[in-house]
């Protein structure tokens, strides 16, 4: 598969090989466990699911399947960021994976099964998309292993004016959490930001000590509520070409805004599937010159 990485596969060489490509966002995760870890399986967004991988060995009456236990991740907002495990000597024979944990950028699922054996992890970069799971599986989950790809991220803009120092940044798999705006009647002098994390991002813009207009809070209620939208408008000001207006739109419809002058020319990124705007791009000074986005699809 072009542009894809193998992470792993940890744990055992017993059973046969499985390989599971996702369609769609992962959306759920079903592990069978009693002592190891017996099965997995994928649910997508779409709903649909793949197979069982594992779970074969008969048990007396009728099978040893384990106790079900069920990872629902909300997202696109919810990621996950590592696989924790595992794996070891079972029932006296094979080497197969005793413990699985699933770390998101907001919880830890798990562990289940038995956390003895050898420790494994498998680290899922903000660079990268999951896009996939590999292995080998046969009377229980053998091997597990992970397929990655770089994040798709579309730039768009910039609008505005040539003039300040670039800036530049994107908050990866989290979400823009908060946004400060600072603004007049007049233009938009400065704009910060904080993601998820509690990371931030800024002031961009601002440094006129004596043009800093008042500040405006915007609250994005993530994970479930994320920005998809902006528009605004660009002219003089000052002798420079700056923002001098913005609007802020979330995938609930939630429009804030709009903030500074609504004269000069107009932008805007219109809304479009499911993308989230992950970062902000363009160049500032003693205001905000110019201003563009990063989009994740």
């Amino acid at each position: 598969m072009e542009g894809v990485t193998s992470l792993g596969a940890y744990g055992g060489k017993g059973g046969g090989p499985w390989s599971y490509i996702l369609n769609s966002e992962l959306k759920e995760i079903i592990i069978h466990e009693d002592g190891n870890i017996k099965s997995i399986s994928f649910k997508e967004s779409t709903g649909f699911t793949s197979g069982t991988f594992g779970g074969n060995k008969p048990n007396y009456n009728p099978f040893n399947k384990g106790e079900e236990r069920k990872i629902v991740l909300n997202g696109p907002v919810e990621y996950l960021i590592s696989i924790n495990g595992t794996h070891g000597e079972f029932d006296g024979k094979d080497d197969v994976i005793l413990s699985l944990s699933f770390q998101t950028n907001l919880k830890t699922y798990g562990p289940f099964g038995t956390t003895t054996g050898e420790p494994f992890a498998i680290p899922l970069s903000e660079d990268n998309v999951l896009v996939g799971f590999f292995g080998r599986c046969g009377y229980y989950l053998d091997a597990l292993g992970a397929y990655v790809k770089p994040e798709p991220i579309i730039s768009f803009g910039e609008w505005g004016g040539s003039g300040g120092s670039p800036f530049s940044f994107k908050v990866g798999k989290s979400w823009i959490k908060q946004i400060t705006i600072r603004h007049d009647s007049a233009n938009i002098k400065s704009l910060f930001f904080k993601d998820g994390n509690d990371l931030e991002y800024g002031p961009f813009g601002g440094q006129d000590p004596n043009n800093r207009g008042e500040p405006t809070t915007i609250d994005i209620n993530g994970p479930s509520e994320f920005l998809t939208s902006i528009s605004g408008t660009y002219g003089y000001y000052n002798g420079m070409t700056v923002i001098l207006a913005l609007s802020f739109t979330t995938n609930l419809q939630k429009i804030h805004g709009p903030f500074g002058c609504e004269f000069g020319s107009t932008f805007s990124h219109p809304i479009q599937g499911t993308g989230a705007i992950v970062g902000f791009h363009g160049k500032s000074g003693h205001f905000i010159d110019s201003i563009g986005i990063y989009i994740s699809k």
